[in-house]
């Protein structure tokens, strides 16, 4: 297990003193083939509270897209837990939305369809929808794109899209990994 370093970061005075998202003694373990089990996270305490920026920093493969994922209801920890807003996550967190470092779009929905799905899937009436998806994709720099499919976006603009998708549904905790990756400089800038 490689070690993972967090740094949190808040503006003055902007800081509630209740933790929105707690990690308690998270550990998560996978089973390789032979049965043996590889610890990725081990022992993992981290407190977020609203206002705060955080940054996981490790190695490549140290755990911070596990951790991410557990903190989102992707995936479960092995041992220990994560509270958000004081209750136990178990299942989908529907109190963050994340952005992936690779493009987890569905190629045969429409840029705008994309976007909306979160809300669909938590039941947002029809018009509302539309129109939060398509002020979305315009905060995004994608007016325009809103009919296209993935396969006919270059990269950064189909990152673009899983940040629509990631906003769009307002969400308390943005979790992000590494999702600037696939931009260019100033794209990732403006975001």
């Amino acid at each position: 297990m490689s070690s993972l370093t967090a740094t949190p970061t808040a503006p003055t005075g902007a800081v509630d003193s209740a933790p929105i998202v707690r990690v308690r003694s998270l550990t998560k373990a996978y089973a390789l083939p032979d049965g043996k089990l590889v610890k990725v996270l081990e022992g993992i305490d981290l407190e977020v509270r609203s206002g705060e920026f955080v940054a996981l920093l490790g190695r490549s493969g140290s755990g911070k897209s596990t951790l991410l994922r557990c903190i989102a209801g992707l995936i479960a920890p092995t041992d220990g837990e994560v509270l958000f807003d004081g209750s136990r996550v178990i299942g989908s967190n529907r109190g963050t939305a994340m952005v992936f470092q690779t493009f987890a779009l569905l190629p045969w929905l429409t840029v705008q369809q994309n976007v909306e799905i979160g809300l669909e899937a938590r039941h947002v009436p029809p018009l509302d929808r539309t129109a939060r998806a398509l002020r979305a994709i315009d905060t995004v720099g994608l007016d325009g794109y809103e009919q296209a499919f993935p396969k006919e976006l270059s990269g950064g603009m189909r990152q673009r899209v899983g940040f629509a998708r990631a906003l769009v549904v307002e969400p308390k905790v943005l979790l992000m990994d590494e999702p600037f990756s696939a931009l260019d400089v100033l794209t990732a800038e403006n975001l």
